[in-house]
């Protein structure tokens, strides 16, 4: 007769939820471990620059979107955007990607930027010093990808009241025009130029809006309400 195995004591026996080799497990984390340093580190140092915020000098390469004072797109670096403005009726500059250094300002009035306007061709963008400044200042802080609103300050210089026979003068329809309306002022790229000095003045376009009107003035503003940046690329400086 077959003895009994009832009560005997199975030292060697284990309930089936701890049967764990925790030698093997430990091997096995630090095989997966290796891996995902290995894989960390055929990626190179630039996933760490893309995380760390842009800086003094940094040079930013970026899409640049201006809008006026009623929140419509008047100049753009994304084609989706400027399509979108022509879908609209609206009036929209289309130019490349803008190279900024992020902290880096002018002291020009206008900082001259080759962009399309339908109708009108390629020609020099009169992009106001000023706004240029408030978008390379701030850049600073912004990671690569990222993207950010700016507001610009608001300045009662870039605004002009004209009677109707200076905007006629200008060649406006003072009859016709009302507020809302876009309209393209020329500025000039250099100080104005005296008697005895040859030098040539250039020009840049910009649209600007009408904002108000009464029965013999029209008030024009040329700056913007705001611009929306996108980094698409940060190059450290050196």
């Amino acid at each position: 007769m077959t003895p009994s195995k009832k009560g005997k004591n199975n030292k060697g026996s284990r309930s089936s939820g701890s049967d764990i080799n925790w030698t093997k497990a430990a091997m096995l984390i630090g095989g997966i471990g290796f891996v995902v340093v290995m894989i960390v580190s055929s990626l190179g140092t630039g996933w760490l620059t893309r995380m760390k915020p842009a800086g003094d000098g940094d040079i930013a390469y970026c899409d640049v979107t201006l809008k006026d004072s009623e929140g419509r797109a008047v100049f753009t670096t994304s084609e989706p955007i400027f399509n979108a403005t022509l879908k609209q009726g609206t009036m929209a500059w289309l130019a490349n990607p803008m190279v900024i250094a992020v902290n880096v300002t002018t002291g020009n009035l206008v900082e001259p930027v080759t962009a399309y306007l339908p109708g009108v061709g390629q020609d020099s963008f009169a992009f106001l010093g000023p706004e240029y400044n408030q978008i390379a200042e701030g850049l600073a802080g912004m990671k690569d990808r990222q993207s950010k609103h700016i507001t610009f300050e608001q300045n009662t210089a870039f605004q002009r009241e004209m009677t109707s026979e200076e905007f006629a003068g200008i060649g406006g329809n003072f009859t016709e025009t009302r507020p809302g309306d876009q309209l393209i002022f020329g500025f000039t790229t250099a100080p104005m130029i005296g008697a005895d000095d040859n030098t040539t003045p250039g020009y840049a376009f910009r649209t600007v809006t009408v904002t108000n009107k009464t029965g013999d003035t029209v008030t024009v503003v040329y700056g913007y309400s705001g611009a929306d940046v996108t980094i698409r690329q940060l190059s450290r400086a050196s």
